[in-house]
């Protein structure tokens, strides 16, 4: 995903979701509806998942996807939420959902390694989204491309 968005010329943030999974956060200016974002996303993670498909789907049922990673665009609704950056989970460890920098994220990550027990630890390093409300960009022809 990071190297298709950087070849889209699009900054891009990770974060861990405080469960098993991350979220990509593309910071974006005023301009495209949640329609348009949502038909950027799933276009791109069509695109990206055609182009690894021994690793990657797009495909909804769990059982489809076999022990592929599942690219899902759809935090990007209307009406979708998502965890915000910092948020303790309910979950064993109390997990917290981690703002990373894209050079932690490796195969070996494991986003529960992040939780209330060690994260005095991680306050203390630079925060890898600090210039994130600073990158808002535009998808412009990037979203019409895609449709």
């Amino acid at each position: 995903m990071k190297e298709s968005l950087d070849a889209l010329k699009l900054i891009s943030y990770i974060k861990t979701s405080g469960s098993r999974g991350l979220h990509i956060f593309v910071p974006i200016r005023l301009g495209p509806t949640a329609d348009e974002v949502l038909s950027f996303a799933e276009a791109l993670m069509r695109e990206v998942a055609a182009a690894h498909p021994k690793k990657l789907t797009v495909e909804h049922s769990i059982a489809a996807r076999g022990k592929r990673v599942y690219l899902d665009p759809f935090r990007n609704g209307s009406v979708q939420t998502v965890v915000a950056p910092y948020s303790v989970r309910r979950r064993p460890r109390a997990p917290i959902s981690t703002p990373l920098d894209w050079s932690e994220v490796r195969p070996d990550l494991d986003p529960a390694d992040f939780n209330i027990g060690n994260f005095h630890e991680r306050l203390k390093r630079r925060d890898p989204w600090a210039n994130f409300f600073k990158s808002r960009q535009s998808l412009g022809a990037t979203t019409q491309a895609r449709r």
